[in-house]
C-alpha cells in the first residue's frame, strides 16, 4: 500500500488569487436591489416541511429570488442582499475546487433568511424542539439563517452554512460528521482569508491541538452528533483533517472520496479504493500534523 508522505502546508500565496476571485460576486449579481420574483413566477417551489414552516411565518411579506442554483425567500433585502451577492460566487468556487464535471442535482437549493429574532426563536423552537445559538443550519438542500440589520458583508458563518448545501448537491447521500463540518470549516477559513490577502495564517484560527485534547482518529469518524464538551477542538480538528487530505492529495481524488463515502462506503475501505492507502498510515500522520501544525 502506499506510504504518506507528510506535506508541508503551502504557501498562502497559492491560493491567494483563487479564493480572492471566489468573494468577488459575478457582475450580474451587484444590482443597487435583489431582482424581485413572486412566488407563482418561481421555477422551483418545492419545500420540505421545515421550508413550509418557514414560510407560515410572516405570511404575505415574505419576498422571493432566485439565481441559476438557489431560491432565496427574504422579508428585509438589505439583510439578504450579502447571501443573494455571494452564493453563486461560493457554488462556482468550490465547484471548481473539487472539479465536479457536472451538477447532478436537478432542483434548486433554497436559502430562508430571518431578519425578525423572535419569529427565528419561535421557528427554532417548532421544527428542532429548541432554540440554538448557531446563526443557521441545513436539512441538506435548505438553509435557515437568521440576520440582524447591521449585517453588511459575507461572514464565517455564512460561508459555513452555504457549503454544507452546495456539498450536499454534489453528493449522493450523507457522509461522516467529521468531513462534512470540516469542509465547511476550510471554506469559511478561506472566506476570511481574503480580509488579508488571502493569507490565513495572520488570521491565527488554524492552529494545532493540544496533544491531551487531541481526539483519536478513530473516534472522530464514529461521532454523529457534535460532542458538548469538545464543540471547539471537534470543528477545529475536522477542519484539520480536510485541510491535511487536500494538502496532501488530489483535490480531484479527495472528491472521489467523498462521493464513495456518500455512496455507503465507509471510511477505511474508501480511503483504500481511492488513495491505496491504509487507515493506520493516515492515523500516524495525521496526528502529527494536527498536533504540530503551524
Amino acid at each position: 500500500m502506499q506510504r504518506l508522505h507528510l506535506l508541508k502546508p503551502k504557501s498562502p500565496a497559492v491560493f491567494t488569487f483563487a479564493f480572492l476571485a471566489l468573494f468577488i460576486p459575478a457582475s450580474s449579481l451587484l444590482a443597487s436591489e435583489i431582482p424581485g420574483v413572486s412566488w407563482r413566477d418561481l421555477s422551483d417551489t418545492d419545500l420540505s416541511p421545515e421550508g413550509k414552516s418557514a414560510l407560515s411565518f410572516h405570511g404575505d411579506l415574505w419576498k422571493h429570488a432566485e439565481t441559476e442554483h438557489f431560491v432565496y425567500h427574504f422579508i428585509d433585502e438589505k439583510d439578504a442582499k450579502t447571501v443573494y451577492e455571494h452564493a453563486e460566487a461560493y457554488y462556482q468556487w468550490i465547484k471548481n475546487f473539487l472539479g465536479v464535471e457536472r451538477d447532478p442535482w436537478k432542483k434548486k437549493s433554497h436559502i430562508f433568511v430571518f431578519s425578525d429574532k423572535p419569529a427565528w426563536q419561535k421557528f427554532n423552537q417548532r421544527v428542532r424542539g429548541g432554540f440554538f445559538e448557531a446563526g443557521g443550519f441545513t436539512n441538506g438542500w435548505e438553509l435557515f439563517m437568521f440576520r440582524e440589520s447591521f449585517w453588511l458583508a459575507p461572514e464565517k458563518v455564512l460561508a459555513h452554512e452555504l457549503t454544507h448545501i452546495i456539498l450536499f448537491r454534489f453528493l449522493e447521500g450523507p457522509i461522516d460528521l467529521s468531513l462534512n463540518e470540516g469542509f465547511a470549516e476550510f471554506v469559511s477559513f478561506r472566506q476570511l482569508a481574503v480580509q488579508f490577502d488571502g493569507d490565513e495564517y495572520r488570521l491565527h484560527v488554524v492552529a494545532h491541538i493540544a496533544k491531551e485534547q487531541f481526539i483519536p482518529l478513530e473516534t472522530l469518524l464514529t461521532m454523529r452528533d457534535t460532542p458538548a464538551d469538545k464543540v471547539e477542538i471537534f470543528y477545529q480538528e475536522s477542519e484539520l483533517l480536510v485541510r491535511f487530505m487536500v494538502l496532501n492529495f488530489n483535490k480531484k481524488s479527495f472528491y472521489g472520496f467523498l462521493r464513495e463515502i456518500s455512496r455507503g462506503e465507509d471510511f477505511k475501505r474508501a480511503l483504500r479504493d481511492v488513495y491505496n492507502l491504509e487507515f493506520e498510515d493516515l492515523n500516524e500522520k495525521f496526528e502529527v500534523f494536527a498536533v504540530t501544525y503551524r
